[in-house]
């Protein structure tokens, strides 16, 4: 019987989509993505337990520093650092990339002590430790997907799929992060995201 159990076992191994593996990822637009509103985008995507995935859209800036878009709080005003376009969704909304050494409660994972969120009290305190600014990111919207939608949309081609690396998130240049990731994800498969297996048992 465990015998026969272990057999179906490894038949119905399936590789897991993104949204099953719920780690982290990169999406790099491929050349000929049709949305006008992700062409030659990247964008962080996170998996939250409650809903389907979201994230924030990394090469776009939006133009303003997040002392001028915040210019009414005088702890914030003096803050140069640039904001980005995040997405469509919410476009009100201010989310936040940062490092912290314990997990926050209201804050999604990303890799190892990166996480993002958009509580306020969070950013407060982000705001009050400026010696680690250089390891924050803002963004003004947000990306979002349905459940089962991203998954489509990766194997219908619109998207390479990049293991998250905090060096794209806080290293690389916006207007050269497109190309190099492009050309990062036609390299041999062994640099791109590879999704655990799920193990499934078919009746």
């Amino acid at each position: 019987m465990l015998a026969m159990l272990a057999m179906l076992v490894v038949a119905g191994r399936a590789a897991a989509g993104v949204e099953d593996d719920g780690s982290a990822v990169l999406l790099v637009a491929k050349p000929d993505m049709r949305d006008p509103g992700f062409a030659q985008t990247v964008v962080l995507v996170t998996f939250p337990q409650d809903a389907g995935p979201m994230g924030v859209i990394l090469n776009r800036p939006a133009g303003i520093a997040i002392g001028d878009l915040l210019a009414e709080r005088t702890d914030v005003r003096p803050r140069r650092d640039p904001v980005h376009f995040g997405g469509p969704l919410e476009p009100d909304g201010l989310l936040f990339v940062f490092h912290a050494p314990l997990h926050p409660v209201k804050a999604l994972p990303i890799l190892d002590d990166l996480y993002l969120s958009g509580d306020g009290t969070i950013f407060d305190a982000l705001m009050a430790a400026t010696g680690n600014a250089v390891n924050q990111r803002f963004y003004v919207g947000h990306s979002g997907w349905d459940e089962g939608q991203l998954d489509a949309e990766i194997a219908s081609g619109a998207w390479f799929v990049l293991p998250a690396d905090p060096a794209v998130i806080f290293d690389m240049a916006p207007e050269h992060m497109w190309e190099t990731l492009v050309a990062r994800a036609q390299l041999p498969s062994t640099n791109l995201y590879q999704p655990r297996h799920v193990a499934r048992i078919t009746p």
